[in-house]
């Protein structure tokens, strides 16, 4: 592999980690938003279910992204 070539995967790959990163940090958001509108009691009940069942999926991508990360790059929590 030349320098170049080694070069641009290194870009290449700094900026897909900024893409997750910005992706992780808008999931987030949308995790607390969820746990608001589960605990805001003048919500409608569908509402809030629905609101609970997205929470419940975003921790499982939460689980699932931290699980990949613990076997590719040995970080843990």
């Amino acid at each position: 592999m030349t320098g170049m070539e080694a070069a641009t995967l290194k870009a290449q790959d700094f900026a897909s980690g900024l893409a997750a990163m910005q992706q992780f940090k808008e999931m987030l958001t949308k995790s607390k938003e969820c746990e608001m509108a589960v605990n805001d009691r003048e919500l409608p009940l569908d509402v809030r279910v629905e609101a609970l069942k997205e929470g419940r999926h975003l921790n499982q991508i939460f689980t699932t992204v931290a699980a990949a990360r613990a076997l590719v790059g040995g970080i843990s929590a």
